[in-house]
Formats: C-alpha cells, sequence, structure tokens
C-alpha cells in the first residue's frame, strides 16, 4: 500500500493546521507547536487569548 504524503504544517485557511509560537521562559528560544484553532494562520499565544480569552477552549 503506497504510504499517504504529509500536509504542510502551515495554512492560511480556518480549521487547517497552522503554527502557534511560544517562547521558552527557560532558554528564550522559541518553540513551534502545531495548531488547528479557529483562527486558521500562523499566531502567538498572546493573540490567541486576545480572540478567545484566558478561559477559553484550546482545540
Amino acid at each position: 500500500m503506497p504510504k499517504k504524503k504529509r500536509q504542510a504544517l502551515s495554512r492560511t485557511t480556518a480549521g487547517l493546521t497552522h503554527i502557534e509560537r511560544a517562547t521558552s521562559v527557560v532558554t528564550g528560544r522559541p518553540i513551534l507547536i502545531s495548531c488547528e484553532c479557529p483562527l486558521g494562520h500562523d499566531h502567538t499565544y498572546a493573540e490567541w487569548q486576545e480572540r478567545f480569552g484566558a478561559g477559553g477552549r484550546r482545540e
């Protein structure tokens, strides 16, 4: 059986996988997290909190 091809992590359409960017508090280095939230584009955790609030559900 042929292997399925993997899709790129970054997409600009809502509901598709994109990147959430964070920064390590220990090393200061960037952390890239695969995300499928309703924002639908690469963003920071702060941008996500601004839109959905601290008590919002993460998808």
